[in-house]
């Protein structure tokens, strides 16, 4: 008897089951790939040629043409930060408020978290509700309280001849818009952090516990240099959108904002939602915008390398 083998048949050095495999695969990443080139690669690109041209109706066929604008764009993009220190000023404030306020408060509240103090689940499903709800739908509710429902509690509860508005009155918006984003980072970070810490080896909380160590030296020398990597990546992001993050403020204010809540993030949004190719009233152009773009881009990117240096440098180490 004789024994016959089969051999499947081959395209391209692959046999059908791997093409199936292969097939799927690229169909599962086209997505992410495409997206990723369009609105990365593309877009940034796109803007460095941007931040170059000059925009105009041509006289005779009136229509939108271009033609080099050297570095003219740059010295508009210069002279409009120069006017605007105080909005720059608005996004220090608030980076301010992220990396000594927000990520201090994180870090304790998630060691709390780690060590399973009493509460610790609900205060996982309360920190993750901000996650699930949109920004959008949280800041609509937190206008609604800050503006109806805290008026109403002052009026009817504490019968208060007049109301402030929390979020209205142009004394109160800043430290309403900073509240508003505490409490959306907040959560955020102690997800992020409480994850981090639940792979610190539990052995070593308990030796340390052992020598008679209390729970903040447990905190600074066991936990924090563990989990610093992932500090350093938090505090890198936060310092390295400082001038394109708006904070809500459009989401909270529109169009409304007081002075001192505007910030650079918020102004280069709406100037971009206003503006347009050619001068349109008050609004800088398209490519005097990618131009303050790249401004931001060289100021901010090795500032960003210097911090995640001296972070890594003399930051706490695990060993």
């Amino acid at each position: 008897m004789k024994n016959k083998t089969h051999s499947e048949k081959t395209t391209f050095g692959m046999t059908q089951a791997r093409r199936r495999k292969l097939g799927f695969y690229l169909a599962f990443i086209a997505f992410p790939v495409i997206h990723y080139l369009v609105f990365y690669v593309y877009i940034n690109f796109n803007s460095i040629i941007l931040a170059f041209r000059d925009y105009y109706v041509d006289e005779v066929s009136h229509k939108l043409t271009f033609g080099s604008a050297g570095f003219a764009n740059f010295a508009e993009g210069f002279r409009i930060l120069k006017e605007n220190l105080s909005v720059i000023g608005t996004s220090l404030l608030m980076l301010a408020v992220q990396l000594f306020a927000i990520t201090p408060l994180a870090l304790l509240f998630s060691f709390y978290i780690f060590k399973k103090a009493p509460g610790t689940e609900f205060f996982r499903v309360m920190l993750f509700l901000p996650s699930v709800l949109s920004a959008v739908v949280f800041g609509l509710l937190y206008r609604h309280i800050s503006n109806d429902v805290l008026s109403w509690v002052q009026t009817k509860v504490f019968h208060a001849e007049e109301s402030v508005k929390f979020l209205a009155d142009s004394k109160t918006q800043l430290t309403a818009v900073i509240l508003f984003n505490v409490l959306m980072g907040f959560g955020i970070s102690v997800l992020t952090y409480s994850g981090t810490m639940s792979g610190v080896n539990v052995s070593l909380i308990e030796s340390a516990e052992l020598d008679g160590a209390s729970p903040f030296r447990e905190f600074i020398d066991i936990v924090i240099p563990m989990i610093w990597p992932t500090v350093v990546t938090m505090m890198i992001v936060s310092f390295s959108r400082v001038f394109t993050e708006q904070w809500q403020v459009f989401t909270l204010l529109a169009y409304s904002p007081a002075s001192k809540v505007k910030n650079l993030g918020y102004y280069l949004y709406t100037s971009a939602l206003g503006g347009d190719f050619t001068i349109n009233g008050d609004n800088p152009t398209y490519s005097v915008l990618s131009a303050i773009g790249l401004i931001l881009t060289a100021i901010v990117l090795p500032l960003t390398l210097v911090m995640r240096w001296a972070l890594n440098k003399f930051g706490p180490k695990a060993d």
